[in-house]
């Protein structure tokens, strides 16, 4: 749960995983998924640009507009609490000391232009790192009337100045997952092969206020 008052940031593990979230129900369209794809900034350079127009607009006869991948790293704001925020009982914490660490997705299948869907939500990691605590919450999100697995994301959340719950000689860490789930990306000391400069059109906020982002 989040709060405004740091003293009284603690972290109780056994509460915090015995917890299980209800599910979220929400559907969306494709003005949903053109808003999302004009925010992130297709045709923003060229309104009907070969390359980007399939993401906002049915050309030549297509059936259905393109969805972006990344679209569906936005199912999970759905499980909040209005402010970005996901409450989960024996976790509190000053919110304004949040961090959001990093979004691991998987996409299992062609994600529809248009879809009612259901998102089911656990605690995927909990670790204690002295100062701070890593919170990781796994959404998974199924078509509602299949059943069908569409993507999985997995949020991870630093919340400063809410750790030091566990021994600091053994400090708790949870997970679900195989620690070689994500593989580790070396950076090569070397020039880059390839060099791309792009300007964010200061519109693109104004849509991302529309749709929510």
């Amino acid at each position: 749960m989040a709060t405004n008052e740091r003293t009284v940031a603690s972290v109780d593990p056994d509460v915090a995983l015995a917890y299980r979230f209800p599910e979220v129900s929400f559907a969306y369209d494709e003005r949903d998924v053109a808003l999302y794809a004009l925010g992130v900034g297709a045709c923003g350079a060229d309104a009907v640009d070969d390359k980007e127009l399939h993401l906002v607009h049915h050309r030549d006869s297509q059936r259905h507009i393109k969805v972006l991948p990344t679209f569906v790293s936005l199912f999970p704001n759905k499980n909040s609490n209005g402010r970005g925020i996901v409450n989960v009982p024996g976790i509190h914490f000053d919110e304004s000391l949040l961090l959001h660490g990093q979004q691991y997705i998987e996409i299992y299948k062609p994600i529809p232009s248009c879809a009612s869907v259901v998102n089911k939500v656990k605690v995927a990691g909990l670790h204690d790192k002295g100062k701070a605590t890593i919170l990781e919450i796994e959404t998974t999100t199924s078509l509602k009337d299949s059943g069908e697995v569409l993507c999985m994301n997995r949020s991870t959340i630093f919340l400063r100045g809410a750790g030091g719950f566990s021994d600091s000689s053994r400090p708790y860490s949870y997970t679900t997952y195989p620690a070689n789930q994500i593989s580790r990306i070396s950076i090569p000391n070397s020039a880059p092969s390839a060099v791309h400069e792009d300007q964010t059109q200061q519109s693109r906020t104004l849509i991302q206020v529309i749709w929510g982002l």
